[in-house]
């Protein structure tokens, strides 16, 4: 039976209309990878405790649905079973680790049940374009964001973590020589300080080009100001554009893209 929608404000139905194409889209490719033979790459999130929701969880499955068109499993590592229609839920406790970010160290587990490549990306990112290279290139190296103080240093060399690629079990000291002493790892300010840590000698960086910081590359930090106690844009634009060969934008620290009304965050988070 077809729902009455005469009593939603016309707002609210062209909302319903955009979920309900975003299905279906969401559907549609998911029957094409389903024919294609090739290797499937794990596209892997993370999401514990309250700091997401689930639609950030539902906002990375479309984008990654709408940029990505080779073979590819969508994979949440998370301490909340409600399962996610298009998401292959890996279920585990909440370690209660003082920072909840923690817990991605727990992607290098060598028990976790992923098979081949994993390409992981952050809760609080937006895809814009394809993704394909991502899941193409250097696929016996594990690979990471040369951190984007990179825009202020140009010889900076460290990791920024939020969009990261290996091939499961290659990399499981990171997560071993962390439950040997958790309390010494996390001394250090994030997970990210410790992966770098134990792998730097071999991890290798994607193209900078490919992922760009939204508020110090795509747009500027001088930009940026103080209001009602959260960092954000003074402005809102609608004339964002990234590097053309751009696929990943990454909102580290404040604002992240719920806060963000630019046209670009808008229209393809989402």
């Amino acid at each position: 039976m077809a729902i009455e929608n005469h009593n939603f404000t016309k707002a609210e139905r062209k909302a319903q209309k955009a979920a309900r194409r975003l299905e279906k889209e969401f559907r549609n490719t998911d029957k094409l990878r389903q024919n294609d033979n090739g290797p499937v790459t794990n596209i892997l999130c993370v999401r514990f405790g309250n700091k997401y929701g689930h639609e950030y969880v539902i906002k990375l499955r479309n984008m990654i649905a709408r940029h990505c068109h080779v073979p590819y499993t969508f994979n949440c590592l998370t301490d909340d079973p409600k399962p996610i229609e298009g998401v292959n839920n890996i279920v585990i406790p909440n370690k209660g680790y003082p920072r909840g970010w923690w817990h991605k160290v727990h992607m290098f587990d060598p028990s976790l049940p992923l098979e081949g490549r994993i390409l992981y990306m952050d809760l609080d990112v937006v895809v814009h374009n394809s993704i394909d290279k991502f899941c193409n290139v250097w696929l016996d190296d594990f690979i990471g964001i040369r951190d984007f103080n990179r825009k202020f240093h140009p010889g900076y060399k460290h990791l920024n973590s939020s969009v990261m690629a290996w091939n499961a079990r290659t990399q499981q000291k990171i997560f071993q020589r962390f439950i040997e002493n958790p309390a010494h790892a996390q001394k250090l300010h994030g997970d990210q300080d410790w992966i770098w840590q134990q792998c730097r000698e071999e991890l290798r960086f994607w193209p900078d080009e490919w992922i760009q910081s939204y508020k110090w590359e795509i747009r500027s930090r001088d930009e940026l100001t103080m209001r009602d106690g959260q960092r954000n844009f003074r402005d809102i634009r609608n004339d964002i554009k990234p590097h053309s060969d751009c696929s990943i934008a990454v909102f580290h620290g404040d604002p992240n893209p719920a806060q963000v009304k630019d046209s670009f965050v808008v229209d393809n988070w989402q």
